[in-house]
Formats: C-alpha cells, sequence, structure tokens
C-alpha cells in the first residue's frame, strides 16, 4: 500500500515534471516562432523597400505641383483723338512798278548888294579900357564926352565891342551908376534900332535913362551916343 501511494507520488511528480516540461518546450517554441515570424517580417519590409527603390529608379515618378494663379488683368482703353488742321495759304504776290523821276532844280542865288548906312563906314573908335564892365577902381562921368546931338561910336578892344544889356551893378566901369542897354540889338545888316540905357543907383537898375540908336553893320555895331543926363553916369562895354 505505501509502495503504492510512493508510486502514485512519483507518477504525479513526473507528470508535473512532464507537464512543466511540455509547457517549457511550447513556450520555447512560441517564442522561437514569434522570432521567427518578426524576422520574417522585416526582411519583408527590407525587400520591400529595396523594390520599391528600385522601382522608383526604374520608373522615376514626376510630382506635379498645380499652382493655380488668379490674374487680375485691367484693360485700360486710351482713345486718341488726331486733329487734323489744314492750312491754307494764299500767296499774293505784289509787283511794284518804281518810277523814278530826276528833277533837276536849278537854283539862282541872287546876291543882294546891302547898302550900309554912313554911319558904318563914318564913326569914332573908343578903346578905353575903363569901360569895361569889369573895371572898379575909379569914378569919372560922361557928361563932356559926347554932345547932345550925339556922336556915332564904334568901341573896340580892349573896351569891350557892345554894350551891355543886363547890369553890371553900381560902381562898375570906372564910374557910379552903371549905364546898360535894356532892349535888343538889331539883327539884320543895315538896319537902325532906337532903344534906352538905363542907370543903376541904389536900388534902382534904371534909377536914370536916354535914348540911344544902335546900327548893324554886319560884322559890328555902332552906337550913337549922347551925354547922360547928371553925374556920375557912364556908358559900360563888354
Amino acid at each position: 500500500m505505501a509502495k503504492n501511494s510512493a508510486q502514485s507520488v512519483w507518477d504525479a511528480e513526473e507528470d508535473d515534471e512532464k507537464s512543466v516540461s511540455s509547457k517549457r518546450s511550447a513556450g520555447a517554441l512560441w517564442k522561437s516562432c514569434c522570432i521567427g515570424f518578426s524576422i520574417a517580417v522585416l526582411l519583408a519590409g527590407l525587400a520591400l523597400a529595396v523594390i520599391t527603390v528600385l522601382f522608383i529608379q526604374v520608373n522615376p515618378q514626376t510630382t506635379v505641383t498645380t499652382t493655380t494663379s488668379t490674374t487680375s488683368t485691367t484693360t485700360t482703353t486710351t482713345t486718341t483723338t488726331t486733329t487734323t488742321t489744314s492750312t491754307t495759304t494764299t500767296t499774293t504776290t505784289t509787283t511794284t512798278t518804281t518810277t523814278t523821276t530826276t528833277t533837276t532844280d536849278t537854283t539862282t542865288t541872287a546876291t543882294t548888294a546891302v547898302v550900309l548906312p554912313a554911319q558904318c563906314s563914318s564913326y569914332t573908335t573908343n578903346t578905353d579900357s575903363t569901360r569895361n564892365i569889369g573895371y572898379t577902381s575909379s569914378s569919372v562921368c560922361d557928361s563932356s564926352t559926347f554932345s547932345s546931338l550925339g556922336v556915332w561910336v564904334r568901341f573896340l578892344s580892349p573896351a569891350g565891342t557892345s554894350i551891355p544889356t543886363v547890369t553890371p551893378g553900381i560902381s562898375h566901369c570906372g564910374t557910379d551908376a552903371s549905364g546898360w542897354y535894356n532892349g535888343a540889338y538889331p539883327s539884320t545888316a543895315g538896319s537902325t534900332t532906337t532903344g534906352t540905357v538905363c542907370y543903376h543907383w541904389s536900388s534902382s537898375t534904371c534909377n536914370w535913362s536916354n535914348s540911344i540908336q544902335i546900327t548893324n553893320c554886319g560884322a559890328f555895331y555902332v552906337f550913337l551916343l549922347i551925354n547922360p543926363p547928371v553925374c556920375n553916369l557912364r556908358y559900360c562895354t563888354e
């Protein structure tokens, strides 16, 4: 009985060991299968990758990228207006005929001899330099130099050649009251003018006066002089 029990225990332990061993064998087999499957998958993937690379090299794929571009086109219409101006030029040709008329003028110059009066050749010359308007040193009188009827006188340098037509002032010409001609000289040769000689004294440029005559002798003048009304009065020259 005891032997049987021991045998049974032994058998049971053997069965357990077989069972464990069997399980171990099955686990090892399963592990080997998994590893083999994994390796097969890896090899298959590697083979697929190689095939893909070869295929790409043999048949390169073209990747077409399509870009859609929207272009907005603005059309500008330019209207050109051309204005044509027609210019009509009218040319007028004017023919001018110039007629030159030569006129010969014959000028006859008639020379008329001027007959000078006698006083232009018959007179008394006076060259007294103290009569000149620039002389102021002395004081004399013409009361006895000429006559009451008058004397034709031609003045010559250094006295001067004419009687001044403006007053030189008092105390000139060698006297106190200076005599000057208040009028115009005759402009035509052979003509005679009657005028007035004034004597400047104090504040009056014509305090005294008397009449004289002047004749134009062409190149010079002669004077018909009378004695002044009082002293000291004198005819001035320039």
